[in-house]
């Protein structure tokens, strides 16, 4: 499963019902609350505060968490922070147990509106799991950006701004 299932960048249609039935499919192979932040119409509807469409990219940082005596445990941890698509609330996410990453960015040399908006909006996203049964977060954003994490868990949460 691929986010362009269901987005087609040359159109720009959306349709999530094949995305919605896909993760109806493989609900019994995610953790219940992940399945929830990922059924949960709200976050992909195109007018809602709490969806992730329109959101903009606050901050991505990529960080290890360490154990042991000799902090020689660890593992990678991704959080996410976008502004919401009404610019009321920044929507976190924290990806544990991090298997695999990848964020690109094309060149927009030729696109002087880039200049100033940098990824621009969060087009859409897609939670999917893998043949190895982790976690997949695709998200792609109108500047043709995109962004992949594969891991363990998937952690959401909403923060209203003043």
């Amino acid at each position: 499963m691929a986010i362009e299932h269901f987005f087609s960048l040359h159109t720009g249609y959306i349709d999530f019902t094949g995305y919605l039935r896909y993760l109806d499919s493989i609900q019994a192979r995610m953790p219940v609350h992940v399945y929830e932040f990922a059924s949960d119409p709200a976050h992909h509807d195109l007018n809602a505060r709490t969806s992730l469409h329109d959101a903009w990219l606050h901050s991505l940082t990529i960080g290890e968490t360490a154990e042991g005596s000799r902090q020689q445990i660890r593992q990678t941890e991704i959080r996410l922070c976008l502004l919401g698509p009404y610019h009321d609330r920044h929507i976190h996410l924290h990806y544990t147990g991090v298997e695999a990453y990848a964020f690109q960015s094309p060149a927009q040399h030729d696109a002087p509106r880039y200049s100033h908006t940098a990824h621009g909006d969060l087009l859409a996203h897609a939670i999917w799991v893998n043949p190895a049964g982790m976690l997949v977060h695709d998200m792609v954003f109108e500047r043709g950006s995109t962004l992949r994490v594969e891991c363990a868990d998937i952690r959401h949460a909403q923060e209203p701004l003043q």
